[in-house]
């Protein structure tokens, strides 16, 4: 009885647990529910990041990039045209299409050999028309009946109007800026030449209008071709004449682009030719049809013909009425000025 009572009294005394209330057992609920939630989150990171780490530690091999269709990947960079001396031009044998290079030495010209004269000029005429002839229009590019009566005019016809043409980037552009807004329709030649032009970075097209990326130049020759006994011109494109019309073209486009070659022929203009003697020039080259009133054109046909016309039947003392003697004057002052010209670019 003793011991009963006893063990009654000690349970009596022991300290009794807290009797938790509905809401007391909420609150410890929620605050074990958020510490769950954390170190779950916690966990979640880790093994993210422990996934990461070992996907960078792979090799680089085993990592395989999205394929890049080949269509695609043509598209993204035109091919680039190749480079070309004068001695590969002339030594290329005679293409169906067109041929075309830039002149290795001076990348900025663009060389097109073409198939023939009538492709020549079906591509550049008109621009000829609207930059350098005397009786076409210096703001308004012709028609196509207005461009034949203009060839017509002069006693030419498609193939003979011009053996070789040159033209800055910038007039080119402008050609082609006229001929959108006018709404010109251009022939299939012209759309291609517009095509390349765009492709090949000699200029660029926004908004309907055409403007140079940088100081370069396009020419044009033509293959070797035969004459046609139906015609009255002269259609000949001989070896000694294909080269002629080369190099004279060629000349052109590097005073198109060297700014030092195209100094010293101005300076030969201005200063190592009397005002007789320009007048001389600009006669000879007004009854060919080129605008005397544009001094750059007077300029470049000068220096063209003058030093880089080897054949005869294009330029001679007889044809320019001077003796040969003079002509020998001009061409050794034309060297003494270009040397030195090139020594002074040295120094």
């Amino acid at each position: 009885m003793k011991a009963a009572k006893k063990r009654a009294a000690a349970v009596r005394g022991r300290t009794r647990p807290p009797v938790l209330t509905a809401s007391a057992t909420q609150l410890l609920w929620h605050h074990h529910r958020r510490a769950l939630l954390f170190w779950g989150a916690a966990l979640v990171l880790v093994l993210a990041l422990a996934a990461w780490l070992a996907r960078s530690a792979a090799p680089a091999a085993d990592v395989e990039a999205p394929a890049t269709p080949p269509a695609a990947a043509a598209a993204e960079l035109p091919p680039a045209i190749p480079e070309a001396t004068l001695e590969q031009l002339l030594a290329a044998p005679k293409s169906a299409d067109w041929r075309i290079a830039r002149l290795a030495g001076n990348t900025a010209v663009m060389v097109i050999e073409f198939p023939s004269l009538l492709a020549q000029g079906q591509a550049f005429n008109r621009a000829a028309a609207l930059l350098e002839k005397t009786r076409g229009s210096r703001d308004r590019v012709l028609s196509d009946a207005e461009l034949q009566a203009l060839v017509a005019g002069a006693g030419d016809n498609v193939e003979t109007f011009y053996q070789g043409h040159d033209y800055t980037g910038i007039n080119i552009a402008r050609f082609f800026t006229l001929a959108a807004s006018q709404r010109v329709a251009l022939n299939e030649q012209e759309l291609r030449l517009r095509s390349l032009l765009l492709q090949e970075g000699v200029m660029r097209e926004e908004g309907g209008a055409y403007s140079a990326f940088s100081r370069q130049a396009v020419i044009g020759f033509s293959a070797v071709q035969a004459d046609n006994p139906a015609t009255k011109q002269d259609e000949t494109i001989d070896p000694v004449r294909r080269e002629s019309v080369l190099l004279h073209e060629l000349s052109h486009g590097q005073f198109f682009t060297r700014a030092d070659y195209q100094k010293a022929c101005w300076t030969f203009w201005k200063e190592a030719l009397s005002d007789a003697e320009r007048r001389l020039f600009r006669d000879y080259l007004a009854r060919n049809d080129y605008d005397p009133g544009n001094e750059e054109l007077m300029v470049n046909e000068t220096q063209a013909l003058l030093m880089h016309t080897p054949d005869a039947r294009a330029f001679s003392a007889v044809t320019l009425g001077v003796s040969e003697a003079q002509l020998a004057s001009f061409r050794a002052r034309f060297r003494q000025v270009e040397t030195a010209a090139q020594a002074a670019a040295a120094r």
